[in-house]
C-alpha cells in the first residue's frame, strides 16, 4: 500500500479536501475501467494490437482527446451534463484534462456525493471533491461531467 504521505505529495489537495484509501495498489483496472465497473484497462494504444491486455473499442477514435473519451462513455449510456451536483437516480463521472487538453483521468460519483478514483496503478480512493485531484500538469481542469441513470 502506498504511504498516504506519498499520495498527498502526488496530489497536494487530497489532505485539504479529505480522502480515504479504499483498496490496495493494482495493475487493473485503470481509471476508465474503474469508472465503468470493469476490470479492463482502457487505452487507445490497445486497439489494433498495441499492448497486450489493453482495450479500446473499434468504433471510437484511438486517442486521448476529451471528445474520444466522451464517445467512449457514450457507448455506456453516459451523456454530457451541466454540473457535478448529486442527482437522485443518476450516476455521474468527471473527465479531467491535462495542459494540452487531452483527457487524463476520470472519477465516478458515489451515492454519498463523494467521488471514487483509480489512481492508475496506485490505490483506489474516495475523495470529497473533484478539486482534490487537480495538479499540474496531468489533471489541470475538469473538462466534462457526464451522467447516466444509476446502476445497482
Amino acid at each position: 500500500m502506498q504511504d498516504p504521505a506519498e499520495l498527498e505529495a502526488l496530489f497536494p489537495h487530497l489532505r485539504i479536501s479529505g480522502y480515504s484509501i479504499t483498496s490496495d495498489q493494482a495493475d487493473r483496472p485503470n481509471c476508465v475501467g474503474w469508472a465503468l465497473y470493469s476490470d479492463l484497462y482502457f487505452d487507445p494504444v490497445g486497439r489494433g494490437g498495441g499492448i497486450s491486455g489493453y482495450y479500446w473499442p473499434e468504433d471510437i477514435r484511438a486517442d486521448d482527446t476529451v471528445d474520444a473519451w466522451i464517445q467512449l462513455f457514450s457507448l455506456f449510456n453516459f451523456e454530457v451534463c451541466d454540473d457535478a451536483d448529486l442527482e437522485d437516480g443518476m450516476e455521474k463521472i468527471a473527465i479531467y484534462a491535462d495542459l494540452e487538453g487531452e483527457a487524463s483521468h476520470v472519477a465516478r460519483q458515489l451515492p454519498s456525493g463523494e467521488w471514487t478514483s483509480k489512481l492508475n496503478k496506485l490505490e483506489d480512493i474516495s475523495h470529497r471533491t473533484l478539486d482534490a485531484l487537480l495538479r499540474i500538469p496531468e489533471f489541470v481542469v475538469i473538462a466534462k461531467i457526464m451522467k447516466r441513470p444509476g446502476i445497482g
